[in-house]
């Protein structure tokens, strides 16, 4: 579902807000984005969202926990995490989240640059059922 080499973009912006699906319902009417996929917990919080436009993808998310002070980041794929944690370090950024298995396929990591941007490191593992991850399918997810 979220491979680059099957169509997914290999760089997606992801913007943090208090209130995902008012964000959605925006985005939707305000400039003609389509939700593609949503996850909502059991007790009705939902902290993901993806919407589509012309191809390009926009990944949304609930503004909390490590993430209160964030506005939004950069979600970009690469081959392995791990190295591109080293690298990132390499070149002068820190680690705010170690590597760590997702329920949704992936491997993720925050980053940041020198200037303090964040970047989520992403490298696909396998193709998931967004049901055992709360997800709900609206319409085909690129890729």
């Amino acid at each position: 579902m979220y491979d680059p080499k099957r169509g997914y973009p290999a760089v997606v912006p992801c913007i943090l807000y208090d209130d995902v699906p008012q964000a959605v319902t925006w985005l939707e009417r305000a400039l003609g984005f389509r939700e593609m996929v949503r996850a909502t917990m059991p007790d009705g919080w939902t902290g993901h969202s993806e919407l589509q436009r012309d191809g390009f993808v926009l990944l949304l998310g609930r503004r909390g926990e490590g993430l209160a002070d964030t506005a939004c980041l950069t979600q970009v794929y690469v081959d392995d995490v791990t190295a591109g944690c080293e690298q990132a370090v390499l070149a002068g950024g820190s680690i705010l989240e170690t590597p760590a298995d997702r329920p949704w396929g992936v491997r993720q990591a925050v980053v940041t640059d020198p200037a303090g941007q964040r970047w989520v490191l992403t490298q696909h593992l396998s193709d998931t059922d967004p049901g055992d991850w709360y997800g709900e399918v609206f319409e085909p997810v690129l890729g």
